[in-house]
């Protein structure tokens, strides 16, 4: 399990780290969310902070470039309304154990 300490020093190399957009990561809004993805596309702390939240069992937020809503991992978040067309065969719910399978290979 990791520590608070460990978990301060994994985020003080983020690209999160810094700035205002720590709001994006918890926001309710589904382009909210995909922006903060695309933060953790860029990040050199990503593997570490999705192990994280992974071991941690986080409930909301954006972490390690995968959504946690209600403690469930997805990666994506659809907003309201009919899916587009482009993104109807995009996967929407992320599988722990491919998650972790992700992180150990990193």
């Amino acid at each position: 399990m990791q520590t608070i300490h460990n978990i301060k020093s994994i985020y003080a190399g983020g690209a999160c780290g810094g700035g205002e957009n720590h709001l994006l990561f918890f926001s309710e809004r589904s382009s909210d969310l995909a922006e903060a993805q695309k933060i953790c596309g860029s990040c050199n702390v990503q593997m570490a902070c999705l192990a994280g939240a992974l071991e941690r069992r986080e409930d909301w937020g954006v972490w390690g470039g995968v959504i946690f809503w209600d403690g469930e991992p997805f990666y994506r978040r659809r907003g309201r309304g009919r899916p587009r067309k482009n993104e109807s065969s995009l996967p929407i719910e992320a599988n722990r154990a491919e998650l972790w399978q992700l992180v150990r290979s990193a």
